[in-house]
């Protein structure tokens, strides 16, 4: 059995989400913690700007299922020593079927903020082989993500809900460049992540030059500044370069604030233009209290709900297209999960007939006192096996009350469909 737990953006402000946002050295932590203190079997942990989404097994709990999850958030709850109430900000499923439809639409971009981007992807894959490589997943749950990359390639290929998608960094990018010119501003851009490359390239599709890149690994600045013709600066100045900026993007994995309200009044003090920040990073880089300021602007990840919205309504048919796909690749998985949980039974029954036959044959050959030829043999073992077998089959039936019982032992041995 495998449960999802997911704080997201439809559900969870951003001031949530960066509480819960999960870094590669805390996931092993939690995991380690979950199997301990829960009995977790399997885990995989997905934290974006977006969503944090904790994908988790436990097949030895059958039957504890609201009981498990109510563990696992309490687990997360100390974990990220949260005092409030988290159920306002929680999408739970339980169940094979419910969490790979799920992971299968995320995967796919139904779920994403921008409909169809594909960071998503990527960011799946990530998260998959960390808990591959360190050992966290569980047979289901490492088959079910398998299958959804399987799924949303399929998607990807014979759909277009990708096509001409765009990323959340391409719509920060598009939102600042249709309210203001900026042809001629000077931007820095702080940080050099997966989603801060990306903004730098859109800005560079503008055609917009006055760049300037800063990163705690100054190698990695100046290298990436030289492949698009920009400038690199040390990541300790970026605070006496903001002065010079008209528009600075944040992108970082800092789990601290990089600018706060002193920080900002003292760059503003003697500047009369606008500033325009922009904070692409979960947690945020820069502190709440900033929105307040004179002549300054701060756009984060929730802010985009106009390129949300436009994106929404171009792929309005390809949505359903790709839905009715996902549920061909959900049966196939769910005929998977359902197989699966007869395996025990069927070798269970495997291995009573393959140890009776040889027990039988042995005590022939050893012990055959009475002078039976061996057909007589087999016909006490045939009787002694079909004895046993219809003990149980009154003792699974309610003696023949069971109706639903009778039915599936009808199937079973009289071919009945």
């Amino acid at each position: 059995m495998v449960g999802l737990i997911s704080i997201n953006y439809k559900i969870a402000p951003l001031e949530i989400r960066e509480k819960f946002y999960f870094d590669s050295s805390e996931k092993i932590v939690f995991n380690n913690l979950l199997k301990k203190k829960v009995g977790a079997e399997g885990l995989m942990i997905i934290s974006t700007c977006n969503r944090t989404e904790i994908y988790f097994e436990f097949e030895n709990h059958v039957g504890e299922e609201n009981k498990f999850l109510h563990s696992i958030v309490k687990e997360l709850v100390e974990f990220k020593r949260f005092k409030d109430s988290l159920s306002p900000y929680l999408n739970n499923s339980i169940g094979s079927y419910d969490v790979a439809n799920h992971l299968f639409r995320l995967v796919s971009g139904l779920e994403s903020m921008i409909i169809g981007e594909f960071q998503i992807v990527e960011q799946l894959k990530d998260a998959y082989y960390f808990s591959k490589k360190h050992k966290m997943l569980g047979p289901i749950l490492k088959r079910m993500i398998q299958k959804s990359l399987e799924t949303g390639k399929y998607i990807r290929t014979n759909t277009d809900i990708g096509r001409g998608a765009v990323s959340v960094s391409y719509a920060a990018v598009e939102q600042i460049t249709k309210k203001y010119d900026l042809t001629k501003s000077n931007f820095l851009c702080v940080g050099l992540g997966e989603t801060s490359k990306l903004s730098i390239r859109h800005l560079h599709q503008k055609k917009i030059k006055n760049i300037k890149i800063c990163n705690r690994t100054e190698s990695k600045a100046k290298l990436f500044s030289k492949e698009l013709g920009y400038s690199s600066v040390k990541f300790e100045d970026f605070k006496k370069e903001i002065k010079k900026s008209d528009v600075v993007f944040f992108s970082t994995s800092s789990k601290t604030t990089l600018l706060n309200k002193s920080d900002l009044e003292k760059i503003m003090k003697n500047r009369r233009k606008k500033l325009l920040l922009v904070d692409l990073s979960v947690p945020r880089n820069l502190e709440s209290d900033l929105y307040e300021l004179k002549n300054v602007e701060v756009i984060n990840v929730d802010n985009l709900k106009d390129a949300v919205n436009d994106n929404y309504k171009k792929r309005k048919g390809e949505i359903i297209k790709a839905e009715l796909y996902i549920e061909e690749f959900l049966v196939e998985f769910d005929d998977w999960t359902n197989a699966r949980l007869l395996r025990p039974s069927i070798l269970s029954l495997k291995k009573q007939v393959r140890e009776l036959i040889v027990n039988e044959t042995l005590n022939y050959n050893s012990e055959n006192k009475n002078g039976d030829d061996f057909n007589s043999h087999l016909n006490k073992v045939y009787d002694k096996f079909s004895n046993n077998l219809v003990k149980k089959i009154k003792r699974a039936s309610n003696n023949g009350k069971d109706e639903k019982a009778i039915e599936i032992i009808n199937q079973i041995f009289l071919n009945e469909k």
